[in-house]
């Protein structure tokens, strides 16, 4: 009976260890309250009709705690996309990477790249934003996302004010809205802008509770472990074992959980048992600052 796995986790039932291995080190969008709720909003700024003033997104919380995991949900429902009466093909969202410091020049290429732009290595800053400008018009873009802004701060106080300003511009010039990512020192560089910091409504990912959205989420990632028989992680004792040792991150209770069905699988256990999360490879994230302080002297 495979009624508590999601279709495609029920392929893997029989499957080798590695295409196990495979499949639960694929990374997956699992429902919950307020992912769900950002992926909405998300969806409304890129439905948003051009104007002036386009709404933006500030994206706040700590390491591993989703917010990559809801941005490149939002990105693939917004593939890449041919459509015959248009020249180039439609690229709806963008999906970026800040980069170690707010250098223009390396943004620029990124974005370049990213749509498959050609660019020469000797283009000038001017060069490159006329052509971001130019190609983005043609491949319709409406949102930009740039995870883990919190770089920005490597550089120099001036250096960011550049940075932020071309948000403002390419945001102005191009009628599109950014997502912005990051940490709480990414929310701290962007209220040095009074105007981005009125025009990016700040949203954070607070830590995990036990509740019935932690629950609802078990149940969703527990649908997707390749394990014959239903381990009913959503109503045992293990939740709050899981949520406590993960230290309440979305990233670190799946690479717990995942890590469990490791140990689960090696034994042709046919569901999840207190033990496998008792000796499974997993360390807190506390735990492995610690360790890493102590071998650093």
């Amino acid at each position: 009976m495979t009624e508590h796995l999601h279709s495609e986790a029920a392929k893997y039932l029989e499957a080798s260890r590695d295409e196990q291995i495979h499949w639960l080190n694929t990374p997956k969008w699992f429902p919950y309250d307020t992912g769900n709720r950002m992926l909405e909003k998300i969806e409304a700024m890129i439905k948003h009709p051009p104007t002036h003033r386009m709404p933006s997104m500030m994206l706040v919380g700590e390491t591993n705690n989703g917010k990559t995991m809801i941005l490149e949900e939002a990105l693939s429902r917004h593939p890449r996309r041919s459509i015959p009466e248009e020249e180039a093909d439609q690229i709806p969202v963008i999906f970026i990477t800040m980069p170690p410091g707010p250098e223009l020049r390396r943004f620029y290429k990124q974005v370049l790249d990213k749509v498959g732009a050609v660019h020469r290595p000797s283009d000038t800053t001017a060069n490159l934003e006329s052509q971001v400008l130019h190609v983005l018009k043609g491949v319709g873009t409406r949102l930009i996302i740039i995870d883990e802004l919190h770089n920005i701060s490597e550089g120099k106080f001036t250096q960011q004010r550049q940075f932020l300003n071309m948000l403002r511009f390419l945001s102005n010039e191009l009628r599109l809205s950014f997502i912005c990512a990051g940490t709480k020192k990414a929310i701290r560089t962007i209220q040095t802008d009074d105007q981005l910091a009125n025009r990016f409504k700040p949203y954070n990912l607070p830590e995990w509770k036990d509740g019935k959205d932690y629950r609802r989420f078990l149940y969703f990632l527990e649908s997707t472990l390749p394990l014959p028989e239903p381990s009913n992680l959503h109503k045992s004792e293990l939740a709050r074992t899981i949520l406590t040792i993960s230290e309440r991150t979305v990233g670190e209770m799946v690479s717990y959980v995942k890590e469990a069905t490791f140990i689960a699988l090696d034994e042709s256990s046919a569901h999840l048992k207190p033990h496998h999360f008792e000796i499974a490879d997993y360390t807190s994230p506390s735990r492995r600052k610690a360790e890493a302080e102590q071998i650093a002297g």
